[in-house]
C-alpha cells in the first residue's frame, strides 16, 4: 500500500512465514453442478447508463466451463475457499464491534496486530460470489451469505463496519502513518455489493448503503485541500464502489461520493494527456482509474474517458512487460524501462487483475480485438501459474534471472494479491463471450458452454488451447434470429487462419488483431472448426534491444535455470523471493533473428523449446508451467545489435 513512500512488504517489520502446504478438500456436495436451481436474476439498477456498452457481457450463469485446465485451476481455488471457516473469517470484525469470539484468529495480513485486517474478508465475499455466478453452487452462496450475517452484527450504529478501530480514521485524519484503511473499507463494501447483485442477498445492500453513508459523513467536515492530502493515501477502489453504488441505487449522494474520491494529482495530469507514470505506486493507483471509467459510464463525464483510456495505453504501450504485467517493486518507472526494470517484486499480481478489470470496462464501451489480446496476454501469462498445486497464491511474478516463484500458505498470507487471486479464478467465464443486437464475440479460446436464451442458441465450444492450435464451435439449439459469429483473430495469428464449417473451408479474410465475422443463418449441429497456427516471435525490451523474450503464439516462454539452492520454506510464505543472497547472470544466446526452435515434446511439456546457435542449450518451457524451480524470462542475445 502506498502511504508516502514504501511498499506493502515495507509496511510490516516481518511476514508470517510457514512451511509447505497440505491439499485443501470442500464438501463433497459442492461438487455437484447447481446451475438448474440456483440462478438469480441480476437486480436491475436504479438507473442506466448514461454511456452503454455497445457489446455486453452475458450473466455469469451463462456461461460455464467445460473440463479442462481452466476447470482444475477453478476447483482449487473453489476447495481452498471452503476450508476458510467463517468464524475465523468474522474473528477481528466481532473483537472490534466488542462481540465475544473463541475462534482462532487467522494470520499473515489478517493477523489481529495487521493494520490491514478485514481486506481479505471482503475479497471473500466476492470470490464467493462469483464463484456461485461462475458456477451454480448453492453450497458457496450460503456460506457467503451466512458471513454476510455475521458482520451485520458487527456494524456499528453510525454504518461503521471494519476489523480495526475508527480511530485509524483519526490517525489518516491527522497525517499520521496508518496502514490504508480506505483501501480495506473498500473491499469490505464492494464485497457486500457483489453479494449483493450476484446473490440476491438484499441484507448486503443494507450493509453496503450504511457503510457507505458512513464514509459521507466522515469526508464532509474536510476542505478540498485537505481531503487531496488524504487521498495520497492508497483508498483501492471506493471512487468505483461508490459510482457502483449510485448505479444500484439512484441516490445521488453516492455520486458525489464517488466524485469526492477522485485524486486530482494523480488524474490532473491523465486529463492532458501526460505520462507522468513514473514514481508512482501502481496499484494504488488502477482501481482510481477503473472509478473514472464506471463515472464515464453512469455520468458521461468525459473528462474520465479521456483519463482511462490515456491511462490505458501509457501502461499496455509504455509500462508493461512481454507478459503484460506492470510495476517493479511496486511502483511505475519511467517510459519503456524494463531491461533495467527486472526485479524480484516484478507484476504486483494485483495489477494484472485490475488492468484486466479496466480493459473489459474499455472493451464493453467500444469492442476492440487489440484489447482481448492484450486481456489474454494477461491471461496466460501473469494469471494462470500464479497458483500452485494446492490452490495457494503469487504475490509478485518475478524477472530477475535465477528466481522463482513464492506462494502463500493457507492461514498466513492472505496478502492483497490472495484476494485479487481468489477473485480471478472465481470468475474464469466472465470474458470468453461477448455480443450485442446482433452478434456473438468469442474473444477467448477456453473450452466452455455458453447458453444465450434469449436468442435461444447454445454455443459449444471444445478446445485444449495452447496445447492444441485450434477450437471448434457447435451450435445447438438454432437462433432466433440471424446472429453472426465474431472470432477474435489474435495478434501473434500472423500464418493465418483457416475456417471450416461443418467440414467445409470457407474462404475468409483474417486480419491479426480483429474479428473475423461469419454471418449466416446457422442451424442446430452446426460446427465451425477454427485453426489458429501459432508461431514464435521474440519481444526485444524497448530500453535494450539485446535483452529478449520469447513467445509462442500469447504464450511466454522462460528458461528453466535448476533448484540449486531452493527450498520448500524459500518458496512458501514470503511474498517474493529474496534475491540478494543469489545472483545469476542472464542466460545468453548468440542467434539473429528467432533463437529458439520446437523440441520433441514430453509428457509433463506438451509445448518446449531450445536455444539455437553455439554455447549452452537452454530449454524454455511455457511460463505458466514453472513451478519449484529457477528461470529466467528475459534472455540476453548477444549477436543482436
Amino acid at each position: 500500500m502506498n502511504n508516502g513512500n514504501f511498499t506493502r512488504r515495507g509496511f510490516l517489520s516481518s511476514v508470517a512465514a510457514a512451511g509447505g502446504t497440505a491439499l485443501l478438500t470442500r464438501p463433497a456436495r459442492a461438487i455437484l453442478d447447481h446451475s438448474a436451481s440456483a440462478n438469480v436474476e441480476t437486480p436491475a439498477p436504479a438507473i442506466e447508463d448514461k454511456i452503454k456498452w455497445k457489446a455486453q457481457p452475458f450473466p455469469m450463469q451463462d456461461v460455464r466451463l467445460l473440463p479442462g485446465m481452466w476447470t482444475e485451476v477453478m476447483e482449487l481455488n473453489r476447495s481452498w475457499l471452503y476450508s476458510l471457516p467463517n468464524e475465523r473469517l468474522a474473528h477481528n470484525f466481532r473483537v472490534t464491534a466488542g462481540l465475544p469470539s473463541d475462534a482462532a484468529p487467522l494470520g499473515g495480513w489478517e493477523a489481529p496486530d495487521c493494520e490491514l485486517r478485514g481486506h481479505y474478508v471482503g475479497h471473500y465475499l466476492s470470490s464467493c460470489a462469483l464463484m456461485h455466478a461462475s458456477t451454480g453452487d448453492t453450497v458457496i452462496r450460503d456460506k457467503a451469505n451466512a458471513l454476510v450475517v455475521m458482520l451485520a452484527q458487527c456494524q456499528q450504529k453510525n454504518g461503521y463496519l471494519g476489523a480495526y478501530p475508527e480511530t485509524f480514521y483519526d490517525r489518516l485524519r491527522n497525517g499520521q502513518r496508518v496502514w490504508a484503511p480506505f483501501y480495506t473499507y473498500h473491499k469490505i463494501l464492494a464485497g457486500h455489493l457483489d453479494m449483493y447483485q450476484l446473490c440476491g442477498n438484499k441484507q448486503a445492500l443494507d450493509t453496503a448503503t450504511n457503510m457507505a453513508d458512513w464514509a459521507i459523513a466522515w469526508t464532509k467536515p474536510l476542505d478540498e485541500e485537505h481531503w487531496q492530502k488524504i487521498l495520497l493515501v492508497e483508498q483501492g477502489g471506493m471512487m468505483e464502489s461508490a459510482f457502483n453504488l449510485y448505479g444500484i441505487t439512484g441516490e445521488t449522494k453516492y455520486r458525489d461520493l464517488g466524485y469526492r474520491f477522485e485524486h486530482k494529482k494523480f488524474f490532473d495530469p491523465l486529463a492532458a494527456g501526460e505520462d507522468k507514470l513514473g514514481g508512482n505506486h501502481a496499484n494504488t493507483n488502477i482501481p482510481k482509474v477503473i472509478g473514472a471509467v464506471r463515472g464515464y459510464e453512469l455520468t458521461g463525464d468525459e473528462r474520465y474517458n479521456q483519463i482511462s483510456h490515456t491511462f490505458w495505453n501509457e501502461v499496455v504501450e509504455h509500462h508493461s512487460y512481454c507478459t503484460g504485467g506492470t510495476s517493479n517493486g511496486e511502483f511505475w518507472h519511467e517510459p519503456d524501462a524494463i531491461a533495467s526494470q527486472l526485479g524480484g517484486a516484478a507484476e504486483e499480481c494485483c495489477c494484472s487483475y485490475n488492468m484486466m478489470k479496466l480493459s473489459r470496462h474499455l472493451f464493453g464501451q467500444e469492442p476492440d480485438a487489440k484489447i482481448m489480446d492484450y486481456y489474454e496476454r494477461m491471461l496466460f501469462n501473469v494469471r494462470l501459474g500464479t497458483q500452485d498445486r494446492n490452490g495457494m497464491l503469487m504475490y509478485y511474478v518475478p524477472l530477475a534471472p535465477g528466481l522463482y516463484k513464492t506462494f502463500g500458505t493457507p492461514f498466513d498470507a492472505f496478502w492483497c494479491c490472495t484476494g485479487t487471486g481468489s477473485e480471478e479464478y472465481s470468475k474464469l467465464t466472465d470474458s470468453i463471450y461477448f455480443h450485442d443486437e446482433d452478434s456473438l464475440y468469442v474473444n477467448l479460446f477456453i473450452a466452455s458452454r455458453l447458453d444465450w436464451k434469449e436468442r435461444g442458441i447454445q454455443l459449444i465450444q471444445k478446445t485444449a488451447f495452447p496445447l492444441e492450435e485450434k477450437t471448434t464451435l457447435t451450435i445447438q439449439g438454432a437462433p432466433k434470429r440471424k446472429t453472426a459469429l465474431k472470432v477474435r483473430v489474435p495478434y501473434w495469428a500472423t500464418q493465418g487462419v483457416t475456417v471450416k464449417i461443418n467440414g467445409q473451408r470457407q474462404q475468409v479474410s483474417a486480419t491479426p488483431s480483429s474479428y473475423l465475422v461469419l454471418d449466416q443463418n446457422w442451424a442446430n449441429g452446426d460446427t465451425i472448426e477454427v485453426d489458429l497456427p501459432m508461431s514464435l516471435h521474440i519481444s526485444p525490451a524497448p530500453d535494450n534491444k539485446q535483452v529478449q523474450a520469447a513467445l509462442y503464439g500469447p504464450i511466454v516462454l522462460a528458461a528453466r535455470l535448476g533448484i540449486d539452492g531452493l527450498s520448500t520454506s524459500m518458496i512458501y510464505g514470503d511474498s517474493g523471493p529474496d534475491g540478494r543472497e543469489f545472483r545469476m547472470p542472464m542466460p545468453e544466446v548468440a542467434t539473429s533473428g528467432t533463437w529458439l526452435e520446437r523440441a520433441e515434446a514430453t509428457r509433463e511439456y506438451p509445448l518446449i523449446f531450445h536455444a539455437k546457435g553455439e554455447g549452452i542449450v537452454h530449454t524454455l518451457v511455457p511460463l505458466y508451467q514453472i513451478m519449484d524451480e529457477r528461470y529466467s524470462v528475459y534472455l540476453k542475445n548477444t549477436a543482436s545489435a
